[in-house]
């Protein structure tokens, strides 16, 4: 890797662990494209995992004052940890351009109807079975392509939930997500010694651009984390479809 190719790694890191500092979501979507360009799709999913498990273990330290939250997301975490089992097995054997049509469908009817869809009532029966679902996509996707916060975060952005609480769940979500993913990759042999090397250095500047995003985050009032979140899940989507069928 060249010097210019290192600074792009450096540059693109930090502005997704800022992403992720802010709101919860977006290092694997810009990491992953940054890094499948110097490395390829396959090792850049395998790579990507490593910041990913060392920013959402910051983000629950940081918000570990939160954990009874975690109480009311059971199903969700489960139905999320299934997905990605199954996730690591079909990676790089899904149909990626079918995949992306789904997930573009899913959010969007979150984004502009998700308030009618699940109605006001949290426990509500669609709502406690709606979720579990969307969480189990958002970890088959996990598992393939390390990106599951367009789905699960447009999922959550409709509870209307206090920032802190978001970046929470999602962290707690994905983090679990990323154990499975560990244990499967590595019975593929997937995490060779480059591999790994290659994730550590990646962890440093996605968790200093991740210190930074937290102490945003606090400066942010609600009205403008929910414009983030918005803006950020339809840049994944955006990202999604290009990738898919315009690369």
């Amino acid at each position: 890797m060249g010097p210019i190719e290192l600074a792009v790694l450096i540059l693109g890191l930090g502005v997704a662990g800022l992403a992720k500092g802010i709101s919860g979501m977006g290092l694997p979507l810009i990491a992953t494209p940054i890094l499948a360009g110097v490395f390829g799709a396959r090792m850049a999913v395998t790579v990507v995992t490593i910041p990913i498990f060392a920013a959402n273990s910051l983000l629950l330290t940081q918000g570990f004052r939160r954990r009874g939250l975690l109480r009311g997301v059971v199903p969700f975490i489960v139905a999320s940890m299934v997905g990605t089992a199954i996730g690591t097995v079909l990676l790089a054997r899904i149909d990626q351009r079918l995949f992306a049509i789904l997930i573009t469908a899913m959010v969007a009817v979150f984004l502009f109807g998700g308030d009618r869809l699940l109605g006001n009532d949290a426990t509500a029966m669609r709502a406690r079975i709606l979720g579990p679902f969307v969480c189990f996509v958002g970890g088959v996707l996990q598992g393939t392509t390390s990106i599951a916060s367009p789905l699960v975060g447009s999922y959550f952005h409709t509870q209307r939930m206090p920032p802190g609480d978001f970046v929470f769940v999602l962290a707690a979500i994905f983090e679990l997500n990323s154990i499975v993913q560990f244990v499967g990759y590595s019975l593929q042999g997937l995490y060779t010694p480059d591999v790994f090397a290659l994730g550590l250095v990646a962890v440093v500047p996605t968790l200093v651009a991740l210190a930074l995003g937290i102490y945003l985050r606090g400066r942010l009032d609600v009205v403008w984390f929910r414009r983030f979140i918005v803006a950020l899940v339809i840049v994944s989507v955006a990202n999604l479809l290009w990738r898919t069928f315009g690369a």
